[in-house]
């Protein structure tokens, strides 16, 4: 009978421990599906969290770090901010009342990156250029889509309008697609894409308060810190502070020539000053042909020419059906 006994006591002590073990794991933070494809998601300030459907009615705060899954949304509230670090590197600083959707991070033959939908707020991406290649990131809004290939710059989606601006932004590096028309954007500049299609450009200067109204990091220094998060931080990112040539100066107050071009037989471009575009289609490559600091853009609006484009290719933001 005591040997029985004891054969018994040493099963249910087996099944406790089993039993302990799964409320442990099941407790354990969200682990991502794939290794080295992770999206860490860090409260800076404020209420920030996740959510699975971008209304947010099931919003759950994160007080820490958060491992952020494929299908969810990460959200800031009123004086808010967070900044999601992706596997290589890059860092996206979010401001206050701000919902992104990060898509799944992939390493293709264009080099790696992430599809990111911005259905509201503002913010700041800090890309990682890969050594001998490109990034491949894309960040959307329902009026553009911005190819990002390595740089560091600003967006917006509020009120129906979408901002894009270059803090430190190498050639060919961000490029916007609407409809009907593609911006190539450099250091200094921005664009903006209403509703209706309509583009307006113009220096970083005159857009840039009101990012730093929205608690976004302007800077154009690079890292963990430059993106808003503390010094002792351990992101497993670079918390390096190399500032790309003229960028401060752009940011500080340095405005840029604009030069709209056109296809023609013969490579050409004709160099203007800024202006705005009246929503035609058309090929704007802002290019830095006056890159020596100017005191102000001056010209007057001119409409961009006519070149249309087919419409781009925006693949559909799968949603999550549960968790």
């Amino acid at each position: 009978m005591p040997r029985l006994f004891r054969t018994w006591w040493k099963r249910r002590a087996l099944m406790a421990a089993v039993l302990a073990g799964a409320v442990v794991l099941a407790g354990a933070p969200h682990l991502s599906r794939a290794a080295g494809t992770s999206k860490l998601l860090q409260r800076v300030r404020g209420t920030i969290g996740y959510q699975t459907a971008d209304t947010g009615t099931d919003f759950k705060p994160v007080f820490g770090k958060f491992e952020l899954p494929d299908e969810d949304f990460a959200a800031t509230r009123a004086q808010s901010a967070a900044v999601i670090a992706l596997p290589d590197s890059s860092l996206v600083s979010l401001g206050e009342n701000t919902t992104v959707q990060a898509g799944a991070f992939n390493v293709t033959a264009q080099g790696p990156g992430s599809t990111i939908q911005v259905n509201g707020g503002s913010l700041r991406f800090d890309i990682r250029r890969p050594a001998g290649g490109t990034a491949n990131y894309i960040f959307k809004t329902p009026t553009s889509q911005t190819s990002v290939r390595g740089t560091v710059g600003l967006l917006s989606f509020v009120n129906g309008i979408t901002t894009v601006g270059c803090v430190a932004c190498a050639a060919d590096s961000v490029t916007v697609t609407t409809a009907t028309q593609t911006v190539t954007l450099v250091t200094g500049q921005f664009v903006t894409i209403s509703a209706t299609g309509a583009i307006t450009t113009g220096a970083l200067t005159t857009v840039v308060g009101t990012f730093t109204a929205a608690g976004v990091p302007v800077t154009a220094q690079t890292g963990a810190v430059a993106a808003g998060l503390p010094a002792s931080t351990v992101l497993g990112v670079s918390t390096s502070t190399a500032i790309t040539a003229g960028a401060a100066a752009a940011v500080a107050g340095t405005a840029v020539g604009i030069a709209v071009s056109q296809p023609s037989p013969k490579p050409s471009a004709t160099a203007t000053n800024g202006g705005s575009g009246n929503g035609q289609g058309g090929n704007l490559n802002l290019n830095a042909a006056a890159r020596a600091p100017q005191a102000a853009v001056t010209a007057a609006p001119q409409a961009p020419v006519a070149r249309p484009l087919p419409p781009p290719a925006l693949p559909p933001s799968g949603g999550r059906s549960g968790r």
